[in-house]
């Protein structure tokens, strides 16, 4: 079995494993660490998540998802209801209480627009509405604000890694171009670097965070409060 083959089976226990999907619908092609899928699924969710199990797996170079939403007849909407619907769960989330998110849907296909004020607000925008019946895609071309200086981000993300106790913030090095945060150095638990990653994401003026954090579990971590084994 050659590498693409072994890559394949990967994937597709992957998606077997997720209970979010019906991965019988799914077909998998790899070439050269390039994934491909088709076939049908029944709401954009299950797209959605579909890519995500496929990025959790290692050796995956790229992904072409080439998968069609086919709703059952129960979830079919009118574009005029879906825009309804989506307004009304933007509505429910605090985090959007005081932007204006712009709404179009065509065909059952959603595009979110607007400004908000962080990385984190754009994506809570995409998460509030994915998983309303009769959605077959989503486009979010929400814009993140930038009026604060890269020195002001930079000191706001150091200040919140500062105040929470999971985060060494001496062991992470910030740096910001424009709207965009580049996190380095080393953390000693995924979760630590999890934390990060959204603290940073959550900043107001930050439209972008690459994370090149480490995980080094110390060696209290590894070893337990008993010290070397």
């Amino acid at each position: 079995m050659n590498s693409d083959e072994k890559l394949r089976q990967q994937v597709i226990d992957e998606l077997n494993w997720d209970l979010a999907l019906k991965a019988d619908q799914i077909l998998v092609q790899v070439s050269d660490g390039i994934v491909t899928l088709s076939g049908n699924v029944t709401s954009h969710a299950e797209r959605w998540h579909a890519e995500q199990a496929v990025a959790h797996v290692a050796g995956v170079v790229d992904l072409i998802n080439r998968i069609d939403v086919v709703l059952p007849s129960s979830h079919v909407r009118t574009d005029s209801d879906l825009v309804a619907a989506v307004a009304s769960a933007l509505q429910g989330n605090t985090s959007l209480a005081e932007h204006r998110v712009n709404i179009s849907v065509t065909d059952g296909w959603l595009v979110l627009s607007g400004e908000v004020d962080s990385e984190h607000q754009r994506q809570a925008a995409g998460y509030a509405v994915r998983y309303l019946p009769g959605i077959k895609g989503i486009s979010n071309d929400i814009v993140v604000k930038t009026h604060a200086s890269a020195q002001t981000i930079k000191t706001d993300i150091e200040s919140a890694f500062r105040r929470r106790a999971i985060i060494d913030a001496h062991g992470i090095d910030v740096r910001v171009d424009g709207g965009d945060v580049t996190l380095s150095g080393v953390v000693g638990s995924l979760p630590e670097r999890d934390m990060a990653r959204l603290t940073a994401s959550s900043t107001a003026g930050v439209q972008k965070v690459v994370d090149n954090l480490v995980v080094a579990p110390t060696a209290q971590q590894t070893n337990g409060p008993g010290g070397a084994a």
